[in-house]
């Protein structure tokens, strides 16, 4: 089966990114926009489109609440689909466990991008190859300012909306997704989460997150709310230390005091989400059903327990 129908279910920034990528993929794909609140009048659409147009993928960029219900419809319907970043409000976990058809019939596929990300899959071959020693800490932080990145109506941007998904955890879920597709997953957790309202939104503004694994603890800090823009990885180990600067490109090793550059990359976001994109058609394409939404429930379930070792002020199993 060759793919040239395929349905683009929201008309926000993300999606007019993934109908881009689509146009200069080929030519020949025909793409059908899909942008209607009422649940009931949109699944009818579905259901004419796919009836009359053979659609058989579809990628979901609609508000995270709406998710579960569009990917469950789509999977009845037998439509291959790519969700957006996170699957699901934590919220959601319970209806997720009541609802969701677990068999694998399809490709559904969860979009976070920072797996195609050079830098991180550098990072990741690296400490498979011992060369850092033994791990004696980690940090992950990525802070940002929200304005910078949703210049347009910021006062009614998603980000911003507790109902539709909003907030710092589950908008910067990506860095929680490749913590565990380079760690694995850890034990305990402590977390602080600070709402100080510089928006006026009842939303996580600022996370930090203590990890405990086996014989090291993971810092992770998420914030939408500095001025100051940091993205990076910073690994220590017994031989040598790394950082992995997600926004200069570069990672940079520290040996016996010495520092240099390992490797630098001209990698931009588009990139990542052609790869990412060019691996969903070829997954349909060749009838591999590949599916990576239960470890992305995995990244919703520690959203929930951060959002719990928070309320409770205590360290969580995980």
């Amino acid at each position: 089966m060759k793919i040239k129908n395929i349905l683009v279910i929201g008309l926000g920034s993300i999606a007019k990114k993934h109908i881009n990528i689509l146009n200069n993929l080929d030519k020949n794909i025909k793409i059908f926009k899909l942008k209607i609140k009422n649940k009931k009048k949109a699944f009818d659409k579905i259901d004419k489109l796919s009836n009359d147009f053979k659609i058989h993928s579809a990628i979901i960029c609609s508000p995270t609440n709406t998710h579960l219900e569009y990917s469950n419809y789509l999977k009845k319907k037998k439509i291959n689909y790519l969700v957006e970043k996170p699957v699901i409000k934590d919220s959601q976990l319970g209806l997720f466990v009541k609802t969701y058809d677990k068999k694998k019939i399809l490709t559904e596929l969860v979009g976070y991008q920072l797996r195609y990300n050079k830098i991180l899959t550098k990072i990741k071959k690296l400490l498979s190859s011992k060369t850092l020693g033994k791990i004696y800490s980690v940090k992950i932080c990525v802070n940002s300012f929200l304005p910078n990145w949703r210049k347009k109506n910021i006062k009614k941007s998603l980000s911003l909306s507790k109902k539709l998904g909003g907030g710092v955890l589950l908008e910067l879920s990506h860095e929680i997704d490749y913590m565990l597709w380079i760690f694995g997953k850890p034990n305990y957790l402590k977390a602080f989460i600070d709402k100080n309202n510089q928006f006026n939104k009842d939303i996580d503004e600022k996370v930090i997150i203590f990890f405990y694994y086996e014989n090291f603890v993971l810092q992770l800090e998420m914030s939408f709310n500095s001025r100051i823009e940091e993205r990076n990885l910073i690994i220590n180990g017994a031989i040598a230390s790394i950082k992995g600067d997600l926004l200069k490109k570069e990672i940079i090793i520290v040996k016996s005091n010495k520092t240099k550059v390992l490797y630098k990359s001209k990698q931009d976001n588009m990139d990542m989400l052609y790869k990412q994109i060019n691996f969903f058609i070829r997954s349909v394409e060749k009838k591999q059903n590949k599916n990576n939404i239960m470890s992305s429930i995995e990244v919703v379930r520690l959203i929930s327990l951060i959002r719990k070792s928070n309320f409770y002020n205590k360290k969580i199993k995980i």
